[in-house]
């Protein structure tokens, strides 16, 4: 005979990764963002690119040294920042020029296509990135990008990558941030209870 507790076990449940994202998914990025329409359209592209990968995603935290994480997302593959900035502000092509100093020493640089330089743009989010890894001491990978917000031919850019941080549409930033890794659905879980209690949003 079948106790009570086997009675009311719910035969198909939740994930550990559903269980999350029903706590910290889409329902917070349309409440965290009321004010500012742009941001809030960024957000919930990165959302319909995830829609059915097993990534959860965290927005505007607040990491201990003062600096705000726009996006941040958990998958099987770690945890990756992610910094959105306007397409329209970088003209295109966007490109990586390389160059080779001394000694072996080499550096990428991000042009545009007025073949300005633009790598400042990935030094914030490295500096975010390597909040992260504090907060979590290196627990899990921890990925960087630059989310290119515009129209749709953003989403199918080539993505590039210069400092190790990669500078793509949502669509390839969701593949990124969706990426293989070793984390089970109970860690996946217990990593994004860590990084909420950690990381308090930013009002």
């Amino acid at each position: 005979m079948e106790s009570p507790a086997h009675r009311d076990r719910d035969p198909h449940p939740l994930s550990a990764a559903e269980r999350a994202d029903l706590r910290w998914g889409l329902k917070r990025v349309l409440t965290q963002h009321a004010e500012d329409v742009p941001e809030r359209d960024l957000a919930r592209a990165l959302q319909q690119a995830l829609r059915h990968l097993p990534v959860v995603m965290l927005h505007d935290r607040l990491l201990p040294n003062g600096l705000v994480i726009e996006h941040l997302a958990v998958g099987p593959g770690g945890a990756t920042v992610i910094a959105g900035w306007p397409v329209a502000d970088l003209p295109a092509p966007l490109t990586v020029e390389c160059l080779h100093g001394i000694f072996g020493a080499r550096a990428d640089l991000l042009r545009d296509g007025a073949a300005a330089d633009r790598t400042a743009l990935v030094g914030p989010v490295l500096e975010r990135a390597a909040g992260v890894r504090e907060v979590i001491q290196d627990w899990v990978s921890v990925q960087s990008a630059l989310c290119l917000d515009g129209d749709e031919p953003t989403a199918r850019l080539r993505p590039l990558i210069v400092a190790g941080v990669t500078i793509a549409g949502p669509r390839a930033i969701a593949e990124l941030a969706a990426r293989d890794g070793d984390l089970h659905d109970y860690e996946l879980a217990s990593l994004v209870d860590v990084l909420d209690r950690a990381l308090p949003v930013a009002l």
